[in-house]
């Protein structure tokens, strides 16, 4: 097993996606402990997400140009990827209209209820990428399933 192969199964592991989970919301609760924005925490969880959602988006992309004559299977990545481009472009809208609000001022308070907003949204983010990995996990699966049909079991 390459190296390649095997932080991919580390990464699509259940307790590495939970773990990644629990990270997120100590991270939002640490710095919404204060109840007020302060840029550096802005622009860690944007980027965090930002870095996360792309890498996740190229490779369901990569995934998807290796499968030939799989149509099918090949349709449900590039409608995942699909997907993953339209949250990661809303996270990019997002952190920039963000981050430009917050250039003019060191700390912002806000209502509570906002604050409790975006943390939720952070998470829910956060949840979203790490159920694509998973899931991403299972149509590797599939595809090695076919495959399996298609070339027929190996011969020993």
């Amino acid at each position: 097993m390459s190296v390649k192969e095997s932080l991919g199964k580390a990464i699509m592991d259940k307790r590495t996606l939970i773990a990644i989970v629990v990270i997120a919301i100590l991270w939002r609760a640490g710095i919404s402990w204060g109840g007020k924005i302060a840029p550096w925490g802005s622009m860690c969880s944007g980027i965090a997400l930002f870095v996360m959602g792309w890498a996740l988006f190229a490779y369901i992309y990569h995934m998807s140009r290796g499968l030939k004559g799989w149509l099918e299977l090949n349709k449900i990545y590039h409608w995942v990827a699909v997907s993953l481009l339209a949250i990661n472009t809303y996270v990019i809208v997002y952190y920039a209209m963000r981050w430009y609000r917050l250039a003019t001022k060191m700390e912002v308070e806000v209502p509570l209820i906002d604050f409790i907003l975006r943390d939720i949204r952070f998470v829910v983010l956060v949840v979203f990428y790490c159920v694509v990995i998973w899931l991403a996990k299972y149509l590797k699966k599939v595809h090695g399933d076919y495959m399996l049909l298609f070339k027929g079991e190996p011969k020993a």
